[in-house]
């Protein structure tokens, strides 16, 4: 074996081992984050048009086993044909009316779901994702020990086309920091806060900004609170996606923006894992190749209550790793980016 081969499998081995260490962090999180705390919530879920399974995820959140009553939110904005499919449920419908100027559409919304929200506890939804039954009941319950609590959704694409496929194992990416306190961050689609968060200060900083979860993160970490990360509480993100390159550059000129340690440590983490995903193939060494196996092990242990979901998002995995470095490289200097039609400039942390 020659000099250059050692440090190769070396620096291989030393990538298992983290590997293997994070899955076990996150094996030990389905059972660590839990709590006792009960409420009385409303959940608030901005829509704007009629989303993929639109209807599922009605049903999903009006059947939620929470011990108590609660209400479901949807706002909308004034004209939308959504309005029709939500009047025959039992939810209630609100529009989307908060007078902020330099705020996104959901903002706008979920602010105006806050104002009229009857309840002591918030939990902001998608309305394109579809929710266990016991989702509400174990995100809500660790609140005694939180700030807030958060959980990612595992990706549920409703028809196998390419893009759909490499979104999959693209979106699996975004676990890879829930594990570690420091870098935890909440997910728009699954976030619960007591109201008495919602003070002044807080309503005043999210009218300006496009992000809901990036400032709602921002914000409990300046005041020192924690985020827990809810792994019992994994609902499926459904979508079908007809523009890849834009969502996913979108996702990464927001890392670049609000975390650019995380992203200069994918720099280098995604450079490595590209080489030696190259290695592999030239030379077909499976030992250079155990990282990615590894890896697809951690996202099936991840995504174990919806295998089929979870089988697919794991192979993904491998074209995702290498798609993602294109994208931080590419992206690097970009703070544009384009959400439902309309153009935001991301501004850095620091400019805050």
């Amino acid at each position: 074996m020659e000099y250059y081969d050692l440090i190769l499998y070396l620096l291989v081995f030393g990538a298992n081992m983290l590997i293997i260490l994070q899955t076990y962090n996150e094996i030990k999180m389905w059972k660590t984050v839990k709590g006792s705390f009960i409420g009385k919530v409303s959940i608030i879920v901005p829509i704007k048009g009629i989303d993929t399974g639109l209807e599922r995820n009605i049903e999903s959140l009006l059947s939620q086993d929470y011990p108590y009553p609660y209400e479901v939110i949807y706002v909308v904005e004034k004209g939308d044909e959504v309005e029709n499919v939500l009047k025959k449920y039992n939810v209630k419908i609100v529009y989307s009316d908060f007078n902020c100027d330099s705020c996104s559409g959901k903002i706008r919304a979920q602010i105006s779901g806050l104002l009229r929200a009857s309840n002591d506890v918030i939990v902001f939804a998608d309305s394109d994702t579809w929710y266990p039954r016991y989702w509400l009941r174990n995100l809500i319950s660790p609140l005694d020990r939180y700030e807030a609590t958060t959980t990612f959704s595992w990706p549920s694409p409703s028809r196998i086309t390419l893009s759909n496929l490499i979104r999959a194992g693209f979106w699996t990416l975004g676990f890879e920091s829930q594990s570690l306190q420091s870098s935890r961050f909440l997910w728009g689609g699954s976030m619960a806060l007591r109201r008495e968060f919602f003070d002044y200060e807080v309503l005043d900083e999210l009218s300006k900004e496009w992000c809901d979860d990036c400032t709602l993160t921002r914000i409990i970490k300046r005041r020192g609170g924690k985020i827990g990360f809810v792994m019992s509480a994994i609902p499926l993100n459904v979508y079908d996606e007809d523009s890849l390159i834009r969502w996913s550059s979108r996702q990464i000129i927001t890392i670049l923006a609000y975390s650019p340690r995380g992203a200069k440590a994918y720099l280098v983490a995604g450079t490595f894992f590209t080489l030696i995903l190259i290695y592999s193939l030239v030379y077909l060494n499976i030992i250079t190749f155990t990282p990615y196996l590894l890896w697809i092990v951690k996202n099936v242990i991840r995504g174990a209550k919806y295998p089929k979901q979870a089988l697919i998002a794991s192979l993904m995995t491998i074209v995702a790793i290498p798609y993602a470095l294109f994208l931080v490289v590419f992206n690097w200097n970009r703070r544009e980016v384009y959400w439902r039609g309309k153009r935001y400039i991301v501004k850095p942390l620091r400019e805050k």
